[in-house]
Parts: C-alpha cells; structure tokens; sequence
C-alpha cells in the first residue's frame, strides 16, 4: 500500500491510516469492517484505535443500520479543519509541482 502524500508527511500510524481514509471518504459514513479493510488494518487494531478518535471529536457516529453503528470524519472538529487545510495545501503543491515538471518536459 502506497502512503497518500498527508500520511508521509504527518506519518503513517494507524490513527492518522483511519483519518486519511476518512479525508478521502469525506461526507461518506462507514462501518468499522470497512474503514479496517480499507486502511489495510485488522479490526482488533481499529478497534485499540478507534475509542481515542471518537474521544477526540475526530470521528463520531452518524447513524445505524440494523445493529451496525456507521462512522464519518467529524469537520466541525479544529484538528480535522486544520489536517483538511493541510491536504488541500499538499494537493495544490503536488499539482504545482506536476504542471512545472509537465513544462520542463516540453
């Protein structure tokens, strides 16, 4: 698995797998299989993890279905604000970046 761009360089642990997911995922809820499937985490891992982030105000329920309780990032929250700011800025800098390599090319 390739580390996306914010986890090299805020590191790759995985509280920041489970918040990276959720950045990509952004506005989708998800269960805690899917949300340990899709960092490459078993769900005894997530479920170490996953207590300090909802603690934290960084993810919180959304709703349930049937007895599955579902999740989402919480963006109200300044830490996820400020992790949301600092992907657009590395997104915008990797583009930057891709267009001066496309020209040099040229």
């Amino acid at each position: 698995m390739e580390n996306s761009t914010l986890l090299e360089v805020i590191g790759d642990s995985v509280e920041n797998r489970i918040i990276d997911f959720l950045i990509e995922g952004r506005g989708i809820d998800y269960t805690k299989k899917d949300i340990a499937g899709n960092c490459g985490i078993s769900r005894p891992t997530l479920y170490k993890a996953f207590p300090r982030l909802i603690k934290s105000g960084i993810v919180r329920p959304t709703r349930t279905i049937g007895r599955v309780q579902l999740y989402t990032l919480n963006t109200a929250n300044e830490r996820v604000q400020a992790l949301l700011k600092l992907e657009e800025f590395l997104l915008k800098q990797s583009f930057d970046e891709g267009k001066l390599k496309a020209r040099v090319r040229a």
